[in-house]
């Protein structure tokens, strides 16, 4: 994997599971941050969400539950996970990142 590209450090979180006794907090992954490569891949649907690849180095708990959150602003949900040739090396994300 090329490191010069992961120029963002972004928080992941598992999106709350809803139950009668629960929070609806974001649970942080451990670790809680790492490096990502960001690449906008264009509006989908009406327009108000933005699909991106994100590239960064392999996380096991990073599942289609992840919440990543860039510049504290922004939050990408992971809508699709790659795990580049199985090595548990890189992954590829296809994130969505709904705009209000």
């Amino acid at each position: 994997m090329r490191v010069s590209p992961l120029t963002k450090l972004v928080q992941l979180s598992r999106s709350p599971k809803y139950t009668d006794d629960s929070d609806g907090f974001f649970e942080p992954l451990s670790p809680p941050a790492m490096w990502a490569h960001i690449e906008p891949q264009g509006p989908i649907g009406d327009g108000r969400n933005v699909q991106h690849l994100v590239t960064m180095r392999f996380h096991p708990g990073v599942t289609m539950d992840t919440r990543i959150v860039v510049d504290r602003t922004r939050e990408l949900f992971v809508r699709g996970v790659q795990n580049i040739n199985d090595a548990n090396i890189e992954l590829r994300l296809i994130c969505e990142e709904i705009i209000t």
